[in-house]
C-alpha cells in the first residue's frame, strides 16, 4: 500500500476503511452506499439492484459462507429515504469477522428485495418471518408465505403505523406428545 492509499484508509471512517467494504466499492462502484463500523461489525448500504450480485461475490471471493439472519425493518420514523429495507448478517468463520448488509426497498407502498435464498439458503425462513412481520416481499424466493402469525391474519405486525388495538388474535393450541402446548397449523 502506498503512503498516500495508507493515510487515506487511516482518515477514512472506521467502516469506510475495512478491506471488505472496500472490495464491495471496487467491484460493485455506486451501489455500495455508507458504511459504518459498531461493536466491532461493519455495516454497509447497498443497492436492491446489486444485492443477489454482491451476495454471490461476498460468499465466493469474501468468505461471508454464512448468513446468520435477514430481519425487514420498518424506518417509518427514522431519517431515511426509504422506509423499509432488509438487514442481512453475514459471518466469515475463518476470520470470526460480521458483516451487515442494510439494503433499502425502493418502493415504500409494495417493499420488495430480491431473495437471496438461493445464495445462502438459510435465508429461506427469514426472508418469510420479514414477509410475515413487516410485509417485505422477497422476489425469486422458493416458496414465500406467512410462517408466524394465523391464517386469515390482516397486516404486518412489525410494521410502525400496525393498529395494536385492532381485534385480538385468537392463536389455538394442541398437546404435544410431551404434553407441551403447541400452535395448530
Amino acid at each position: 500500500m502506498t503512503d498516500e492509499a495508507q493515510e487515506s484508509a487511516q482518515a477514512a471512517p472506521p467502516g469506510e476503511a475495512d478491506p471488505d467494504v472496500q472490495a464491495l466499492r471496487a467491484r460493485f462502484g455506486g451501489a455500495v452506499g455508507a458504511a459504518r463500523a459498531h461493536r466491532g461489525q461493519v455495516a454497509v448500504e447497498l443497492a436492491s439492484a446489486a444485492l443477489l450480485e454482491a451476495a454471490r461475490f461476498l460468499r465466493d471471493e469474501r468468505g461471508f459462507k454464512l448468513l446468520s439472519y435477514v430481519a425487514g425493518v420498518d424506518c417509518l420514523e427514522l431519517p431515511s429515504a426509504h422506509r423499509f429495507k432488509g438487514a442481512y448478517s453475514l459471518l466469515d468463520l475463518g476470520r470470526a469477522k460480521r458483516l451487515r448488509l442494510e439494503v433499502p426497498c425502493e418502493d415504500d407502498l409494495e417493499p420488495r428485495l430480491p431473495s437471496v435464498a438461493s445464495v445462502w439458503p438459510a435465508a429461506a425462513c427469514h426472508e418469510s418471518e420479514a414477509y410475515d412481520l413487516v410485509g417485505i416481499v422477497f422476489e425469486g424466493h422458493p416458496g414465500l408465505e406467512r410462517i408466524l402469525t394465523p391464517e386469515g391474519f390482516e397486516g404486518h405486525p412489525h410494521r410502525k403505523d400496525f393498529d395494536v388495538s385492532a381485534e385480538a388474535v385468537e392463536f389455538t393450541f394442541r398437546p404435544t406428545p410431551e404434553g407441551k402446548r403447541e400452535a395448530k397449523e
